[in-house]
């Protein structure tokens, strides 16, 4: 999965992509636009805690700082994305934020463009016998994509049937892709609860669907730079409990359909990176492909009984561990222990 990071010109994308890599104050973040964050979670840093391990392995995310490009190399360096964050420069007043809307306002233009000359493509195609249609029911599918991106509604708020689902995979469109913003604002309004332009983003996340998680660039690099101690501190004197890059992070994982399960041993706790919805024998092959391939069942406790109950020990005490087969639904904050034989 790889999360883009756009926004209009001293906006603070840079700054959020640097935070969220760790490349903040580095080098390599001056040459480099591909990173990975991690993505926080209190459940593995209390598992760790717990069990005292050597490595506590989080959930992971490739990120890409998306370039002031324009037009096609905009659209080309966005189509293999699966989420995108925009930056909205509210640290910089009305101005800063007339700037960010009229980016944003222009990339979903340029969204709907790209969708409906795919569409049409497509229908041009078939209608003119150079190319056969998937099934019948393509060309419905395709007449209602149209008729949604004219109406300028994105395809992620259009409801597709599971067959439908199927035709929009085989389609690089833009208007599917999640969307989170991010509004960058000034060390004063951080604890204020308003800051400059917040109706006018509130009223369009709303209207579209999008996700707001406000962050401020500048007093996110001082948190950095803090020890824990001090940086729990230093958020509680703004009334926070969690930095700004935690809840973008979290909110990229959710918006994206991602859910973890853990794995322990003496030495590591680990989150493994799951679509909502996958069953247990698909999850063990994300450990590895052996256990996939050789599963036999799975030994599953809930994190929330593990929290209740202290140990995996104590939980088993109490039958809350559960012998699990290939075709469980793996839940977010499943504890899974794989058995398999290959």
């Amino acid at each position: 999965m790889q999360v883009g990071i756009a926004g209009s010109p001293q906006s603070g994308k840079t700054t959020l992509f640097r935070l969220l890599t760790g490349m903040a104050g580095s080098h390599a973040a001056s040459t480099s636009n591909l990173g990975v964050m991690e993505v926080p979670d209190e459940r593995l840093k209390a598992l760790g805690d717990t069990y005292k391990v050597r490595k506590t392995i989080y959930a992971r995310i490739d990120l890409l700082d998306i370039q002031p490009y324009k037009g096609q190399e905009f659209l080309n360096a966005v189509r293999n994305l699966d989420a995108l964050v925009v930056v909205i420069a509210c640290f910089m007043g009305e101005p800063g934020v007339e700037d960010s809307l009229d980016f944003l306002a222009g990339m979903e233009a340029e969204f709907y463009l790209a969708d409906l000359a795919s569409v049409e493509g497509r229908l041009e195609r078939l209608r003119t016998n150079k190319a056969k249609p998937v099934s019948q029911s393509e060309l419905p599918f395709l007449d209602k994509c149209k008729t949604a991106i004219e109406a300028e509604v994105p395809l992620r708020d259009v409801d597709f049937s599971p067959h439908e689902q199927d035709f929009v995979s085989n389609f690089a469109f833009y208007s599917v892709k999640p969307i989170i913003l991010a509004p960058n604002i000034a060390e004063e309004h951080l604890g204020a609860g308003s800051y400059p332009g917040m109706e006018e983003i509130n009223r369009l996340a709303q209207e579209r669907g999008y996700r707001v998680v406000p962050f401020s660039g500048m007093v996110e690099e001082e948190i950095e730079s803090l020890d824990e101690e001090s940086r729990v501190e230093f958020l509680m004197a703004y009334g926070l409990t969690q930095p700004g890059t935690a809840r973008i992070a979290r909110a990229a994982y959710d918006a994206l359909g991602l859910i973890s399960f853990f794995t322990m041993n003496p030495n590591e706790v680990r989150a493994w990176t799951i679509k909502r919805g996958t069953k247990a024998r698909q999850a063990a092959g994300k450990i590895h492909s052996d256990m996939e391939r050789g599963f036999i069942k799975a030994d599953v406790v809930s994190f929330e009984d593990f929290s209740r109950h202290g140990s995996i020990k104590a939980c088993r005490d109490r039958g809350l561990v559960r012998l699990e087969g290939k075709d469980y639904v793996v839940q977010d904050g499943d504890i899974i222990n794989v058995r398999f034989n290959v």
